[in-house]
């Protein structure tokens, strides 16, 4: 349908005055409004929200790109413990801004962005306040009109074809209403101010009309607010960058998936691709579309979609479109219609396009069709010559200098020269998040075992995006890994995190940095005060001095003196430990995990390990832990444990029988624990120790082994499937029994033929019992 042109006398508010056209970002009735307004007034100056830092540049947008794509503004702190800050602002061809950049290339207008760049930004300590005032007001039109959602409510009243004549005055009474008696927060006033001055500027040129284009919350204030700024020769200027801090823009693909509200982007409109086929083919076509698109992918899944049920979702469509007052049916039209077709049973939770924000657990599969149908897939593509920030192809020399091309399936080790250089160019992109990087198979300690690692390299398309991305933090892998460290170091608190940050910077290569933790974390060490904390930083330590032999760490004097000094911090805490709490088990055994691995290594090689740890001192820390009344169960079970695995000549399975006899019941199961998980293999396949237990046990009331129970079974859970199999053999030997089949030793059920199709039937039976569960609360 043909809308009839607007007059200028339509367009204006009266002359000499701008025409500020306040939009939703992302609206395809919008982006009409804002291309025919542009095509028919032929302005001077077109003035479009979009970062002003970005004016010397424009002409990259014209490129022949494929959309979406985005400008991606950030402000790197170089001085400060700011990560920095970083912004993203999109584009696709439905969006008013993108039309208005063309449209006012084509006829020859000045083109500017006049907004704030990201940097330049005020806190916005007031964006509470300002957000309930605007969900207040939204909400209060939602219900007098009796919709659902603020989307559906915005598609009712501006997004249907036939209502393009009465668009202008129907958005500028839309955001007079929502910002009425509202100053807005401390950066929006920051924003609408900066604004102002460019309005103000461009109407003192005297060439010609001046149209703007903003989002609609500011256009009610902007109307006013340009009058106040004084004429001024030169554009705006924003405030100046903070000392030492380095700003830059870049255009980098961008995805439907985020352009999508529903993927969080509170600026977005829903459903990319519906929007798209609107702009491009009209709301019929955009509806029969979507009907072929719909049913195309539910029956390639498999899922119930028959030509009565199309037909009967076009004719929902059309009815519910004449009772909603619609000429032809809207986006939620189509999909209440689409549910109501194809959902056959009762729904667990509201429909997803009734509501703003993540899906709900139990949402119909059908219903999430629809919207990852809606959603959409594509990423952008940026034309060949699009300048570019250095990292991404600094990345690309890195990959190229280590011989690897993605995609690929890689296995390096560590070990080798040509390795260590793979691992540490994949390692610091991890460090970075960059997507397609994926490190399979690996040491979980770094620098231990053997350094055989796998990696799964891909090249999906949005790393190119999240290269440019990261950029901010350097122009060079190697740099910008080192930065992304600093910035999540300075949000890091505790030994636990700086010796993972500390494994990162090792894995990665970047050795100097790592030595700045060291110094940092033997500082932590010396006030820490939990046990429980101590286990990942002395694991870290151990391997790292142990294994690092190619980025000079192993020599390096501050490792050795932190690795001993966890030591002894570990060894001191051993002592000071009272009650456990229950959500720190594992942590408690972990540190005597770690403690004992290396007294072990010790006493096997004490000329390689440099007077490590002195160890009768060490000995006889665990004695006494061992032999402390008053010390925890776990402790005293989790040292003798240690002092078996050592071969302490006074710890044995004996010992380990008198420990467990001289405890009350209920602590039967926790000192269990503790040794298991410390000498699992020499107790579980000791004889004696076996025929003390199960005596123990029988001795044991009901009541009593049913308290000591949970523990029991947590301690047999350290057994691997091996070691449970020669501990149930045991067992049975010392019963004299020996006719069970092998499969019951192994806790395997029988063998059993089952199909594929029952195999598939079973676990769609196990989510939908777990779906309803979840409804009711219980999971």
């Amino acid at each position: 349908m043909t809308t009839p042109p607007l007059s200028a006398a339509e367009l204006f508010p009266s002359p000499g005055e701008p025409l500020i056209l306040g939009i939703r970002h992302h609206s395809p009735a919008c982006a009409r409004l804002v291309q025919r307004s542009i095509e028919q007034l032929r302005p001077a100056w077109v003035l479009i929200e979009g970062p002003a830092d970005f004016n010397q540049r424009l002409d990259e947008l014209l490129l022949p790109h494929q959309l979406p794509i985005a400008i991606y503004s950030y402000c790197q702190f170089q001085e400060q413990d700011s990560p920095g800050i970083g912004a993203w602002t999109p584009f696709a061809e439905w969006s008013p801004e993108w039309q208005a950049l063309h449209a006012a290339r084509r006829c020859s207008a000045d083109i500017r962005f006049i907004d704030l760049p990201v940097w330049a930004h005020a806190s916005d300590d007031e964006a509470d306040d300002d957000s309930q005032h605007y969900q207040q007001r939204q909400q209060a039109m939602i219900e007098a009109c009796g919709m659902e959602s603020s989307d559906a409510l915005w598609d009712h009243l501006f997004e249907d074809e036939s209502q393009q004549r009465e668009l202008p005055a129907a958005l500028n009474l839309w955001f007079r209403q929502l910002r009425d008696g509202c100053s807005g927060s401390v950066q929006d006033r920051q924003r609408e101010a900066y604004m102002a001055r460019w309005i103000a500027w461009a109407m003192a040129q005297e060439s010609g009309p001046v149209l703007v284009i903003c989002g609609g919350w500011h256009a009610p204030v902007l109307t006013s607010l340009w009058r106040g700024y004084a004429e001024s020769t030169e554009p705006p200027a924003p405030e100046a960058v903070i000392s030492g801090a380095v700003t830059g823009s870049y255009l980098t693909p961008y995805s439907e998936k985020r352009l999508d509200v529903l993927a969080g982007y509170l600026s977005g409109m829903p459903a990319p691709v519906w929007q798209q086929w609107c702009w491009q083919y009209g709301q019929r076509q955009a509806g029969e579309r979507l009907l072929e698109r719909v049913f195309t992918v539910l029956r390639r899944q498999h899922l119930p979609a028959s030509t009565a049920d199309m037909a009967n979702a076009m004719t929902q469509a059309l009815a519910l479109a004449a009772l909603r007052g619609h000429r032809l049916p809207l986006r939620n039209d189509w999909l209440d219609a689409l549910a109501g077709s194809l959902i056959k049973e009762a729904l667990n939770t509201p429909l997803p396009w009734s509501y703003r924000g993540p899906l709900q657990a139990g949402t119909d599969p059908i219903a999430i069709v629809l919207i990852d149908v809606l959603a959409g897939h594509r990423f952008g593509v940026l034309a060949a010559d699009t300048p570019q920030p250095p990292l991404p192809r600094d990345v690309a020399n890195e990959l190229k200098r280590a011989g690897i091309t993605l995609p690929v399936t890689l296995k390096l080790n560590r070990f080798d020269t040509p390795g260590l250089l793979q691992s540490q160019v994949l390692h610091r992109l991890n460090v970075l998040e960059i997507p397609g990087i994926s490190c399979l198979l690996g040491t979980t300690l770094a620098l231990s075992g053997d350094g055989e690692e796998q990696w799964a390299l891909t090249q999906p398309l949005q790393q190119h995006a999240a290269l440019i991305e990261a950029a901010r933090y350097g122009a060079t892998l190697e740099e910008a890994a080192r930065n992304r460290l600093e910035s999540a170091l300075a949000d890091a608190s505790g030994i636990a995190a700086l010796a993972h940050w500390l494994q990162r910077a090792a894995l990665a290569g970047l050795s100097s940095f790592s030595q700045q933790l060291l110094a940092q974390l033997e500082q932590q060490i010396a006030l820490e005060s939990q046990f429980e904390e101590m286990g990942p930083a002395l694991e870290i330590l151990y391997a790292l001095w142990r294994h690092d032999t190619f980025n000079g760490m192993r020599d390096a004097a501050i490792l050795l003196t932190t690795l001993r000094a966890a030591i002894d911090r570990t060894l001191w805490l051993s002592e000071s430990t009272g009650l456990i709490d229950p959500t720190q088990i594992n942590a408690h055994l972990h540190s005597w995990q770690a403690l004992c691995h290396i007294l072990r290594d010790e006493q096997n090689n004490p000329q390689q390990h440099d007077g490590l740890v002195l160890l009768p001192r060490a000995l006889a820390v665990l004695e006494r832990r061992f032999c402390a009344a008053d010390a925890s169960a776990l402790s005293r079970g989790a040292a003798l444990g240690a002092l078996i695995r050592l071969e302490h000549a006074s710890a044995d399975a004996q010992a380990a029988i008198m420990l467990l006899d001289g405890l009350p019941a209920a602590r039967l199961g926790e000192a269990l624990h503790g040794l298991i998980a410390l000498a699992r293999h020499q107790l579980a396949s000791h004889p004696a120790f076996i025929a003390g237990f199960n005596r123990q046990l029988e001795q044991l009331a009901d009541d009593e082994f049913i308290a000591a129970l949970p523990d029991l079974r947590a301690a047999m859970a350290w057994l691997p499937p091996r070691e449970r199999k020669a501990l149930a053999r045991q067992v049975l030997e010392h019963f004299q029994i020996s006719h069970l089949p092998e499969h019951l030793l192994l806790q395997q059920p029988l063998p059993e033929a089952c199909s594929a199709a029952l195999y598939l039937r079973h676990q769609q039976q196990e989510q939908r019992t777990a779906d309803q569960l979840r409804a009711w609360g219980i999971l």
